[in-house]
This record gives C-alpha cells, sequence and structure tokens, in this order.
C-alpha cells in the first residue's frame, strides 16, 4: 500500500495534479495508491498537515476496506510505503517523527521515497512568503464566486449540448479544472483564517531536528531532478546517512538518484503524443511548465516521467517483498 502525498497547493488535489504519476505506479508496480488531499499545504503549519494526511490516510483505508470487503483487501495485511513530492516530503517526515501522527496513520512505514524535498526557511525566502501570502490571500477571497462557478459547471456536467460544444475530453477537463480551483480556493480560505504567519512551522531548523531524534524510517529513496533548482535532497540524505546508514548509524538503506527531469517531473499531465498539438487545452492552465509544449518537449517529460516510476517501482517492489512476511494472507485481484 502506498501513501502518497503531494506538494504545496497541488497536494490539495493529487488525483488531478498527480494522475499519470499515480496510474504509472498502480500499473507498474501492481499496489494499491492512497493518495490523500492535504487542504493544509496551502497554509503554513505543516504540523497540521501532517495530523490531516495521517487521519485521512486511516480514513481512506477503512473505507476501502469496507467498499472492496475485508477478504479482498485490508491495508494491515500489506507493508506500508510512503511517496511524497516537494513540500509534500517534508509532511511525510513530520508525520513519521510524531508519535501522534504516526498513531493516527494507524500503521508503521516498511519504507518512504521522497521526491525533490525541500524545506524551506521563509523568513529566507520571502518572494515564495509573499507569493504564498497573496495566493492565498486572493484565493480565500475568491472562494464564494468559485464555489458559484462550481455549481453551475456541475449543472453542465450532464448537458449533452455541452459536450458536443466543447467536445466530450476537453469537457471533462474543463470540469476538472474547475474542481480543482475550487478546492484550492476552500483549502486556502480555511488556512488564511488568523492571517499568514511569518514562519513555517516546524522551521527547517526543526524539521531536521525532529527527523534526526525521532524519525523511525530506515529505509529510504530520495530522488533529486538534474534541472531543479529548490531541491534539498542532499541536505535530507545528509540527516538519513548520519540517523541510520553512517558508520555511527543505526542500520538501514538510504539510495540517493539524480533523473532527468525538474522540479514538476511528478506532476507531468496526461499527454497523448500521437494526437499532441502543442495545446493541453483547459488542462494546461492546471500544470504551470506544460502550456506550451513541443511534440519533442512533450515526448522528452513523459520519458523523464516513465524513468521516474520505474525507479520508484523498484524500490517499493524490493521493501516490500522484504517487508511481506507472513502476515500477507490477501491478494487483489489481477
Amino acid at each position: 500500500v502506498v501513501h502518497f502525498i503531494g506538494g504545496v497547493f497541488v497536494g490539495t488535489v493529487p488525483k488531478l495534479a498527480y494522475k499519470k504519476l499515480i496510474e504509472q505506479l498502480v500499473s507498474k508496480g501492481r499496489v494499491v495508491v492512497v493518495a490523500t488531499p492535504v487542504g493544509a499545504l496551502t497554509g503554513m503549519d505543516h504540523y497540521k498537515a501532517a495530523y490531516e494526511a495521517a487521519f485521512r490516510f486511516t480514513s481512506a483505508c477503512t473505507a476501502l476496506k469496507g467498499e472492496l470487503g475485508e477478504g479482498v483487501f485490508d491495508a494491515d495485511d500489506y507493508p506500508t510505503i510512503g511517496v511524497a513530492h516537494s513540500l509534500g516530503c517534508k509532511v511525510q517526515l513530520l508525520l513519521g517523527s510524531i508519535a501522534d501522527a504516526r498513531d493516527a496513520a494507524g500503521r508503521p512505514r516498511a519504507a518512504n521515497v521522497h521526491l525533490a524535498f525541500n524545506n524551506f526557511d521563509a523568513k529566507k525566502s520571502i518572494p515564495v512568503l509573499d507569493e504564498l501570502r497573496q495566493a492565498t490571500q486572493g484565493l480565500s477571497a475568491a472562494a464564494p464566486v468559485l464555489e458559484q462557478i462550481s455549481a453551475a459547471a456541475d449543472g453542465l456536467r450532464n448537458s449533452e449540448a455541452f459536450k458536443d460544444l466543447l467536445g466530450g475530453k476537453d469537457a471533462q477537463k474543463a470540469f476538472d479544472f474547475l474542481d480543482t480551483v475550487k478546492d484550492i480556493s476552500k483549502a486556502a480560505a480555511e488556512n488564511a483564517r488568523g492571517g499568514v504567519a511569518e514562519e513555517f512551522s516546524p522551521s527547517p531548523e526543526d524539521t531536521l531536528r525532529l527527523i534526526t531524534e525521532e524519525y523511525p524510517v530506515s529505509r529510504n529513496l530520495c530522488v533529486k531532478f538534474i534541472s531543479d533548482d529548490i531541491d534539498q535532497s542532499v541536505a535530507l540524505c545528509t540527516v538519513l546517512r548520519d540517523k541510520f546508514t553512517g558508520p555511527a548509524g543505526s542500520g538501514g538503506r538510504l539510495d540517493l538518484k539524480r533523473l532527468g527531469g525538474s522540479h514538476v517531473t511528478p506532476n507531468t499531465p496526461d499527454i497523448n503524443v500521437d494526437e499532441f498539438r502543442g495545446n493541453l487545452g483547459a488542462a494546461g492552465a492546471a500544470f504551470p511548465g506544460f502550456e506550451d509544449l513541443s511534440r519533442e518537449k512533450a515526448e522528452e517529460v513523459l520519458e523523464q516521467l516513465d524513468a521516474l516510476t520505474d525507479t520508484v517501482v523498484a524500490f517499493i517492489l524490493e521493501e516490500a517483498a522484504r517487508d511481506a512476511g507472513p502476515r500477507s494472507r490477501t491478494r487483489l485481484p489481477a
């Protein structure tokens, strides 16, 4: 079972923002992916985000067990491996480092995967803080209007005339985009109450201290993309090595992989290269960095995503096999 946590803003809508990545993990790895939306990723309180991710994961596993039946799926019968992206990596690390959050998640982690980890200091990253404050305030103010637009869109969902006007696929992309903006704005409105703090909580220093003192997951994969200027995977690896795999460590596994791509490679949208005409249409607005692609670039980003999922799946399967043991009494249907 893979628990997926996305990055800032896009982590509130992982089903859309990481659709292609999640589908490849499922198809290549034959794994169950539980992608938890985390509204607190639009705010500054990352403790809150960790607890939210933990509770949502437990709730989703319980719901899935009820839907499929205990004889078909029970998350307790499988190893749990975390996969997170960007700021979601910090949330994943906090979830593991805080005892109450670990308990809320309901089951221990066999291993974790950290894609393009970053751990910004808001005081030293004023542009990031200003952008977050402006975006949060703007989305919060727009939330009521976006709710009205979304309600109107719901009324058009089953309209054949609207689908005929845009085409079925483009109409669905437009609806998905509206839902994305609505969900992010609602989360931003919730987190904007009381204003935007001047520093992330916990601070980068406190985050690394918590990892050093409390983080229990000794088997980790860190992925650093070659064209990523905001990645801090090496700093994370230094802490994990000292704690687990270095000469004075307690033992474990630590892999650092450098792959082609950028910070948004995990957000690569679903592109049909055979039908590609250099425009993603309505979906392009939901994926900054992918709005204007040539056919050659589209093929390149898909190849980079493919290499990423190959790397992650190989690690997941190795760690799942190592941790499975006798408890795996059920199997999902092929």
